[in-house]
C-alpha cells in the first residue's frame, strides 16, 4: 500500500525547480557572464560542456540511491550541495578551471538529487497519479531554467555578484520545505545488507528486463530528441530576425512553449498508451518539422520554429518521465536507479543530435538540418514501432504496461 500522499500533485512537481536552476546557470547565465568578460566562445563552450556532463554519467553513481538512507534524504542532500556550491562558483568566474570545477560537481549533486525525486516519488504516488506528477516535474524543470535565465543578471546589476549569487544560492533551498509535506519509505533492507557483488548483480538483472530495454531503445534513438531547440537560437539570422525577436522567441516562447506541452501529456496519456503516445508524438513533431521547409524565411517562421519544436521536446520529455514511472512500477527497491539510467539515456541523443543536425547545416544550411533531424526521427520512430509491435508478440513475452 503507498503511504496517503499530503502534498498536491503540482507542489511536487515544483521541487525540480533547484535543478533547472543550476541548468539555467551553467547553459544561460554564467556563458552571458564570460562572455562580458571577453572568454573566447571554444573555452565557454568546453566549460559548459564539462559542467553538463552529470547529465550523461551521473546515473553510474545514481545506484547509492537506493541503499542505506532514504530517497528524502539523498534528494536533500543533492539540493544543498548544489545550492552551496553556486555561489561559490559564482564569486570564480575569473578562475575558469576552478569554476568549471564547482559547476560540475553542483551539476552532479543536482542531477542526484532529481534521479533521487525520481525514485522517491514513484513509492508515494499513485498509478493514475503518474503522467500529471510527470508534466508538473518537467514544468519545475522549465520553470526554474526560466526563472534564472530572466533574473540572473538583473539581481546581479542591482544587487552585485556576490549578493546576487547567495540569493540565487539561497532560492534554491526554498522547495525543500515541500518535502515535509510528501511522506518517505525506507530503503530495502535487503540491498542495504547487501554485498556489493550481490547488490550490482541485481543491477545487472535489470536489463533483462523487456521493459526497460525496449524505453532504452526508445530513448537512445532520437525518436523524439527535437534537438533542433538547441540549434535554432542561433539561426536566428537565417530567417532575419531582430535581436529582440530572437531573444523573445528563446526566452519567453520557449518556456510558454515548455509549461503548455507539459501540461498537455496527461491529457492524451488518457487516451493512449504511453510507448505508442511517445512514438506518435516523434512523428508527428517530425512533420512539424519538415512542413517548416515549406515556410518562407521569415521572423514569424522563426518564431513558429522555436514555439513548436519546444512544444514537441517537452511533451516528450514529460512523457519518459512517465514511461519512467511506469517502468519501475510499484515498490520498485532500485526505483531511483532505474530513474537514472531511463533519463540519461533520453539526455543522450539530445546531446549528439546538436553535432548531427550542426553538420546537416554545413551540409545544406536550414533545409539539411530539417531533413536530417526530422527523418532521423522518423525512422527512428518507424524501428521502435516494429520493436513495439515484435516484443508483444514474441512468445512467452510479458506484455508491456498499456497506460498511465
Amino acid at each position: 500500500m503507498k503511504p496517503r500522499r499530503r502534498a498536491p500533485i503540482w507542489l511536487m512537481g515544483m521541487t525540480m525547480l533547484p535543478f533547472g536552476m543550476v541548468t539555467g546557470l551553467i547553459l544561460f547565465t554564467v556563458p552571458q557572464l564570460l562572455a562580458a568578460r571577453h572568454i573566447p566562445e571554444s573555452e565557454i563552450a568546453a566549460l559548459t560542456a564539462l559542467a553538463g556532463s552529470p547529465m550523461f554519467w551521473a546515473f553510474l553513481v545514481c545506484p547509492i540511491l537506493d541503499v542505506r538512507f532514504s530517497r528524502r534524504t539523498y534528494a536533500m542532500a543533492g539540493a544543498v550541495i548544489a545550492a552551496a556550491l553556486v555561489p561559490v562558483a559564482m564569486w570564480n568566474l575569473d578562475h575558469p578551471a576552478l569554476l568549471g570545477s564547482l559547476l560540475l560537481v553542483a551539476a552532479f549533486a543536482s542531477m542526484c538529487m532529481g534521479n533521487a525525486l525520481g525514485g522517491w516519488f514513484s513509492t508515494v504516488i499513485d498509478r493514475k497519479d503518474e503522467g500529471r506528477l510527470s508534466a508538473w516535474m518537467n514544468v519545475g524543470n522549465i520553470g526554474g531554467f526560466g526563472l534564472l535565465a530572466a533574473t540572473a543578471i538583473a539581481l546581479i546589476d542591482a544587487l552585485t555578484l556576490r549578493v546576487a549569487a547567495i540569493v540565487i544560492g539561497a532560492a534554491q533551498l526554498v522547495p525543500l520545505l515541500i518535502y515535509l509535506f510528501v511522506p518517505s519509505i525506507p530503503p530495502d533492507a535487503r540491498l542495504a545488507r547487501d554485498s556489493f557483488v550481490q547488490f550490482f548483480a541485481a543491477i545487472a538483472g535489470l536489463f533483462k528486463r523487456h521493459e526497460i530495454l525496449v524505453a532504452l531503445a526508445m530513448f537512445l534513438l532520437p525518436s523524439a530528441s527535437f534537438a533542433l531547440t538547441n540549434v535554432l537560437g542561433g539561426l536566428g539570422g537565417d530567417f532575419h530576425a531582430s535581436p529582440q525577436t530572437i531573444a523573445f522567441a528563446g526566452g519567453t516562447g520557449a518556456i510558454v512553449a515548455g509549461i503548455a506541452g507539459s501540461l498537455a501529456l496527461p491529457r492524451l496519456a488518457r487516451r493512449a498508451p504511453l510507448r505508442p503516445l511517445y512514438l506518435g508524438i516523434g512523428i508527428v513533431g517530425s512533420l512539424f518539422t519538415l512542413s517548416l521547409l515549406l515556410l518562407p524565411h521569415e521572423p514569424w517562421t522563426f518564431l513558429t520554429a522555436i514555439v513548436g519544436e519546444n512544444v514537441f521536446q517537452s511533451l516528450a520529455i514529460t512523457c519518459s518521465f512517465a514511461i519512467a514511472f511506469e517502468t519501475i512500477g510499484a515498490d520498485n527497491p532500485l526505483a531511483s536507479t532505474i530513474f537514472a539510467v531511463l533519463m540519461a539515456a533520453g539526455n543522450f541523443p539530445i546531446d549528439y543530435m546538436v553535432a548531427v543536425d550542426g553538420h546537416a547545416y554545413a551540409w545544406h544550411g536550414l533545409a539539411g538540418s530539417f531533413i536530417v533531424d526530422a527523418g532521423l526521427g522518423l525512422i527512428s520512430c518507424l524501428l521502435l514501432a516494429g520493436l513495439l509491435h515484435w516484443v508483444r508478440l514474441k512468445p512467452g513475452t510479458a506484455p508491456l504496461p498499456e497506460s498511465t
